[in-house]
Formats: C-alpha cells, sequence, structure tokens
C-alpha cells in the first residue's frame, strides 16, 4: 500500500490522530454500532470515552471513502479545538497508544488519497492577509503593514528576554503557549483554499466569535527564502539551528499540555525568530506539516520544544518582502459560522 508510509506519518501528530478520529465519528453512523465488551483491555486511566472511541474505531470498514470536501470540515473542526494550556484528554490519550492508532490507519490512508496537494505544497507567492473587523479586540481597518519586520522583531526578542527573566523558573502558570513571533507586528498570511477563500478565515486555532474580515492579497519577492516545516524533523532542526530558551515564559503551559509527570523538570526552545531572519525571509508551516507536528513533545537543542499557536497554511513573513497585490475583499460568517462568504457592501 503506498500511502501507508504518509499515513503512519499523518498519525504521529496529535493533531492528525484528531483528524482521523473526527472523519471517523463522521463516517460512524453508516455502519452497525460496535459492543464493547467486558474483558476489553484499556490503558491504565482510561474510561468510558476510550470506550467510545474504540467502538468507532472498530466498527470502520478497511476502505473507507472520505471526499477532500470531508476531509477539510474536519481539519477545520480541529483546528478550532486546538490547546496547548490544559491537560490531554482522555481521548488524546487514548489515540496515543500504539494499538488504538493503528485502528486509524484505515481512516489515515483515505485522508492520504483524498487530500488536496495544497496541503504539501511549499508557501505560495500569492497570499491574504485575514484582519478581523468588527471585533471587541481587534478594532480597525487598516491596511497591513509591509514593512519595518526587523524593528517588530526585535521587539518581541525584547519581550522574550523580559519573560524569560521576570517569570519564577516554577511558576504555577505562565498564560504563553505560542511558538511563533506573535504580537511582533509581522504579517502572517495564508493561501487561498480553492473554492474557499483564504486559509486563515476558517483554519484558526482557539478563535473569537468573529463575523466579519477584510482579506488582502499580498505577493511575496521572486526569490524569497522560505523554509520549509514539512514534518516534526522539520521543525526540530529549525529550533536547533536556532534555539532560545523559554522555559520560563512557556514551560509550565506546556508541560500540563504534555500530561507528563516530569515534564516539569524539562527545559524548552522555540526558534530565536530574530536570528532566523537572518537566512530566510519567511516561514511556512504546510497543513501536513501541522498535523504531524503542532502539539507533540519533540527534542532540539538539547531540550524540549512545541509547535503551538501556529495555524496551518500560515508563513510567518520576517523580512520586508512582500507587496500588495489587489484590492482587499470583504467577508462574512455564514448564519452557521461553518464558513464565509464574500460580503457585497463595503465594510465602513
Amino acid at each position: 500500500m503506498e500511502e501507508l508510509p504518509a499515513a503512519q506519518l499523518l498519525l504521529s501528530g496529535p493533531r492528525g490522530r484528531e483528524l482521523c478520529l473526527d472523519l471517523a465519528r463522521s463516517l460512524a453512523p453508516q455502519y452497525p454500532a460496535f459492543s464493547c465488551g467486558s474483558s476489553e483491555q484499556l490503558p491504565r486511566g482510561l474510561g468510558q470515552e476510550s470506550k467510545r472511541v474504540l467502538q468507532v474505531l472498530r466498527a470502520l470498514p478497511s476502505r473507507p471513502e472520505i471526499t477532500v470536501a470531508q476531509v477539510l470540515q474536519s481539519l477545520d473542526r480541529v483546528v478550532k479545538g486546538a490547546s496547548y494550556w490544559q491537560p490531554p484528554s482522555e481521548t488524546a490519550r487514548v489515540l496515543a497508544e500504539p494499538d488504538v492508532r493503528d485502528l486509524l490507519i484505515p481512516v489515515a490512508v483515505a485522508v492520504v488519497r483524498a487530500r488536496p496537494q495544497w496541503w504539501l505544497a511549499p508557501g505560495a507567492l500569492t497570499q491574504y492577509y485575514v484582519q478581523w473587523i468588527a471585533s471587541t479586540t481587534v478594532p480597525g481597518t487598516d491596511p497591513p503593514t509591509l514593512a519595518g519586520s526587523a524593528a517588530g522583531l526585535q521587539r518581541w526578542r525584547e519581550s522574550i528576554s523580559a519573560e524569560e527573566g521576570n517569570t519564577p523558573l516554577v511558576a504555577t502558570w505562565t498564560g504563553r503557549w505560542w511558538s511563533v513571533p506573535a504580537l511582533s507586528d509581522v504579517p502572517v498570511t495564508t493561501p487561498a483554499i480553492p473554492g474557499n477563500g483564504p486559509a486563515g478565515l476558517r483554519m484558526v486555532e482557539d478563535p473569537l466569535p468573529w463575523n466579519m474580515a477584510r482579506t488582502y492579497p499580498l505577493r511575496a519577492a521572486e526569490n524569497a527564502r522560505i523554509y520549509e516545516i514539512r514534518e516534526a524533523r522539520s521543525w526540530q532542526d529549525l529550533v536547533s539551528a536556532y534555539p532560545l530558551e523559554v522555559t520560563r515564559s512557556r514551560g509550565r503551559s506546556w508541560a500540563v499540555s504534555s500530561g507528563n509527570a516530569e515534564a516539569d523538570t524539562w527545559f524548552w526552545a522555540i526558534p530565536d525568530w530574530q536570528a532566523v531572519a537572518r537566512d530566510y525571509d519567511g516561514v511556512h508551516l504546510s497543513v501536513a506539516g501541522y498535523l504531524r507536528t503542532a502539539g507533540s513533545v519533540l527534542d532540539a537543542a538539547g531540550m524540549k520544544t512545541m509547535l503551538a499557536g501556529w495555524a496551518p497554511a500560515e508563513t510567518w513573513w520576517l523580512k520586508d518582502v512582500l507587496d500588495p497585490a489587489g484590492d482587499p475583499v470583504n467577508w462574512t460568517a455564514t448564519p452557521d459560522h461553518t464558513g464565509w462568504q464574500v460580503q457585497a457592501a463595503e465594510v465602513p
């Protein structure tokens, strides 16, 4: 089965396993329910939710049929439900068990067969900046700032130094979990999903109840140097090449998220994005890279690391290499909040 290696790679990450389970649950009503007998052996500490997961997975056919539309719907739900500041759920823990993971292989193979090609494609030169409007937390409708990335990264680096210097090494809570240079005014963009608008409208981790948005088409310079994160090793290599310790500012959140009793003794790192900018203009996380990597505790630079707070298909632009590529477009959320539609009238 030529899709098997890619399917196993998909199941190596928590988000990939969650995607396959979500798809399995959407298929389960089509098949007879499986009854878990009293002799069913479950890993210690797991209970009824684990049995429900097994009921779904053991009822699946050997070759389930999955469409691209179904995959995108499940991906949307998985991304919105991602969290990096609370212990793993019972479902997440049971999906990490090797025997249960094997039950997901037929679904993972079906995903590999159905997934759009843009999931694996490198960052497109034409991208879209998403600006949330009519929001209590992100006001304003000014165009994105396309200059000043160096100054923004300098501020970000100084903020990390301040956090690391002022947060106790053993903190009960840190409140930070993202691996990206957030709050730095560095632009982040996504490509368009064919027939669905820019990916950044839909695939948002921990979203707020936004109802309106404006997207700006942008184009990167032809010679832009983009680092590609396609799998866990890509992330580990980036952290190892440009390590920045963030144990005090993020360690507690990620220790909780790991579910490991020894995690409070670990040291944590992310890329020093200011240093990365010396060699790359942008860093792109493919959808496949997200599903294979986000939420995993990985080794890098003699410490632990986690890719967190970074949505699939996003490119973070560390240099001023973007230019406007057309007029902005206004969007409104559909009534059921499952998608977005172009707004006919101008947003004030």
